[in-house]
């Protein structure tokens, strides 16, 4: 009876233990993720970085894991859909609507292509 006590407790201890170094690493990328979220801009700041670099008629500004996603319309008047860098306020890629490659997104008729993410 106590040896199979003894095991109980060091199984115990060693799952305790082992459970907080899988936890740590996790709750560092956490912290950095929220790190790097704190230094996001707002999002009239990406409306006034997209409207300023001639994009029109914002309907969606959708904040995404890697960045914003953008809808509206470019200056031709066709309906667009921009990847824009969260710090910078950058646009890092345009698709508009009913371009053929890539990945659709029935919902909306866009598609986005994630490798370039």
């Amino acid at each position: 009876m106590k040896t199979s006590l003894a095991i109980f407790a060091i199984a115990l201890s060693a799952a305790t233990l082992g459970g907080n170094a899988f936890a740590a690493p996790a709750a560092e990328a956490d912290t950095k993720a929220a790190t790097q979220r704190e230094n996001w801009l707002a999002i009239p700041a990406i409306y006034d970085k997209v409207t300023a670099a001639g994009y029109l008629d914002i309907s969606e500004i959708e904040r995404d894991d890697d960045g914003y996603e953008v809808k509206g319309r470019n200056a031709d008047g066709e309906r667009v859909k921009l990847l824009v860098d969260p710090q910078s306020g950058e646009i890092l890629d345009t698709r508009t609507k009913g371009e053929k490659s890539g990945k659709s997104d029935k919902k909306s008729g866009f598609w986005w292509n994630s490798d370039k993410r």
